[in-house]
C-alpha cells in the first residue's frame, strides 16, 4: 500500500545519506550551545529527578537520520506510527529502546484525557521486569512555542506488585516555530520485578490535572543473566564485577569497590558493552544511570540494552572512572569569608560567593556534572536545600568564558548554619582508567 509518509522518509534518507558530516562544522555548533548563556535549573529528590536535553538544530537532524541508517527496520516501523519523526528524536541516543521498537517489543496505548484545550495522551509503553517507559504526547487547540508538564505520579492498580524507586522525566517540550502538537517519555524504574499489569497516571499540565487508566497487556519478557565475579585493579583501585542483568530496556551491571581501595569511585563515565564485532552499547545519557551513591561499596550500573541481540560474544569495558582520594572528597567552605578551606589537589575550584539565595563557585573549562551532594554545617547539621531536600535540591549550572559556575540552592528562612560547610564531592573532573575487556559470554 502507498504510504506517503514512508515515501517521504526514504527520500529524506537518500537525501542525507549522501551528505558528508561537516565535523568542524558540527563542533562549532555544539560550542555555540553552550556559550549562548545557557543556564540549567535542576530540580532533583530521592525519587525524581527531572531530565533536560539541549542540542543544537544541527545535531539532531544529524542524529536523527544517523539512527534511521543505522537500523532500516526501525524506520520502517516507525514510520508506520502517527508522528514518527517526534519518536525517533526522543529516543535515537538510545539503542536498547530502538532495537525494543524495531523487534515491536511496544505496545499501544492510546488513553487520553482532554481538559481546557489540552489532550494529554499516553500513546506507546515498553516495560520489563525493572522499568517502564511511556510515550506521550500533549496536543492544544492554538500554536504553543512551549508547554510544561511536571508532577507526574504512577500507581498501580490490580493489587499486584509494584515497587517504584524513581522515576525520570523531561519536564518541558519546545518549539521555535511554534506547533500544536509535543511529544515526550516518562521512565520508570521498580525496586522490585514488576507484577502489576493495571496502572493509574496523574500528571499536570500547566496547573491543570489530567488522569489516565492504562493496562499492559503484552507479556514482559525475562531477563538474561551472567554471573561474573571477576575483579579488575584500576590504577590500584579493585573493582569486582558482581554479575550482568540484559532486560529489554537496560543492562544492569553489579559491582562491588574493594574497602580498602584508597580512591572513591564516583562515576563510572564510559562503561560500556562491546561485542566481538565492536559493537558498543554505551551507558544511558538520560533517565536513570545508576542506583547507589560513591560512598557505597556495591552500585548498580546502567548501559544501554543488547536484550535483541544475540553476539557469540560478548565484553564490558569499564572506561573512564571519575576518582578522588577517599580523604580528599570533599570540600570546606567558609560562606562569611568567601574562602574555600579544603578541596582536593590540585586547586580547581575558585570565586566562592553567596548571592540570591545560592552558594556560587566555579571550576575552569567546562564540566557537565553537577559536583556536590550533601551539605553539612560546622556542628554536623544537615543544611536544607532549595526543594526540601537535604540531599539534593536546586541545583544551577552556568558556562562562561573558560569556566563552569555551579550554585547551590539554600532554603531561604530554614537554616541557620554555624561556618565552614562541608560539601561532599559526587562527581569530579579527576579520572583513573582501564580498556580492558572482561568477557561476559
Amino acid at each position: 500500500m502507498h504510504n506517503p509518509e514512508e515515501e517521504k522518509l526514504a527520500d529524506y534518507k537518500r537525501f542525507v545519506d549522501g551528505l558528508p558530516v561537516p565535523e568542524d562544522l558540527l563542533d562549532s555548533a555544539i560550542m555555540a550551545g553552550f556559550e549562548k548563556g545557557k543556564i540549567e535549573k535542576k530540580r532533583s529528590r530521592r525519587w525524581m529527578k527531572a531530565v533536560f536535553s539541549v542540542a543544537a538544530a544541527a545535531v539532531m537532524l544529524i542524529g536523527f537520520f544517523t539512527s534511521i541508517r543505522l537500523s532500516p527496520a526501525f524506520a520502517g516501523y516507525v514510520s508506520e506510527l502517527p508522528g514518527f519523526a517526534k519518536i525517533v528524536d526522543l529516543i535515537q541516543g538510545d539503542k536498547g529502546i530502538i532495537a525494543a521498537l524495531e523487534s515491536e517489543y511496544d505496545q499501544e496505548i492510546g488513553a487520553a484525557s482532554t481538559k481546557n484545550g489540552v489532550t494529554f495522551t499516553v500513546t506507546r509503553a515498553i516495560a520489563d521486569e525493572t522499568g517502564l517507559v511511556l510515550f506521550y504526547t500533549i496536543d492544544t487547540l492554538k500554536e504553543r512555542q512551549e508547554i510544561n508538564l511536571n508532577d507526574v505520579q504512577l500507581k498501580g492498580t490490580d493489587g499486584k506488585r509494584f515497587a517504584l524507586g524513581s522515576f525520570s522525566f523531561g519536564n518541558h517540550a519546545n518549539s521555535v516555530k511554534g506547533e500544536k502538537s509535543f511529544a515526550g517519555t516518562l521512565e520508570f524504574q521498580f525496586t522490585e520485578p514488576l507484577e502489576a499489569r493495571a496502572f493509574n497516571l496523574k500528571v499536570n499540565i500547566e496547573g491543570t490535572e489530567h488522569e489516565v487508566d492504562f493496562n499492559l497487556t503484552k507479556e514482559i519478557s525475562a531477563k538474561k543473566e551472567y554471573v561474573l565475579n571477576k575483579t579488575v585493579e584500576i590504577e590500584g583501585q579493585k573493582v569486582t564485577f558482581e554479575k550482568v542483568e540484559i532486560y529489554p530496556l537496560r543492562v544492569a551491571i553489579h559491582v562491588k569497590m574493594d574497602p580498602a581501595n584508597t580512591k572513591r569511585l564516583l562515576n563510572f563515565d564510559q562503561i560500556r558493552l562491546v561485542d566481538e564485532h565492536g559493537e558498543t552499547w554505551n551507558k544511558i545519557s538520560n533517565g536513570i544511570t545508576a542506583t547507589g551513591g560513591p560512598a557505597d561499596e556495591k552500585r548498580v550500573l546502567y548501559v544501554q540494552s543488547n536484550y535483541f541481540k544475540e553476539p557469540e560474544k560478548l565484553y564490558l569495558i569499564p572506561g573512564k572512572i571519575q576518582a578522588l582520594d577517599k580523604n580528599d572528597a570533599y570540600m570546606i567552605v567558609d560562606t562569611e569569608k568567601k574562602q574555600i578551606l579544603k578541596q582536593p589537589q590540585p586547586n580547581k575550584y575558585y570565586g566562592v560567593r553567596v548571592e540570591d539565595g545560592y552558594l556560587w563557585m566555579r571550576i575552569k573549562g567546562e564540566f557537565h556534572y553537577f559536583p556536590f551532594s550533601s551539605m553539612k554545617d560546622a556542628d554536623g547539621k544537615d543544611i536544607e536545600r532549595n526543594g526540601g531536600d537535604t540531599s539534593y535540591g536546586e541545583q544551577v549550572t552556568t558556562y562562561g568564558e573558560g569556566y563552569t559556575e555551579h550554585g547551590i540552592g539554600i532554603a531561604a528562612g530554614k537554616n541557620v548554619y554555624k561556618n565552614p560547610l562541608k560539601l561532599e564531592i559526587a562527581f569530579y573532573p579527576a579520572w583513573i582508567e582501564s580498556q580492558e575487556k572482561v568477557r561476559i559470554k
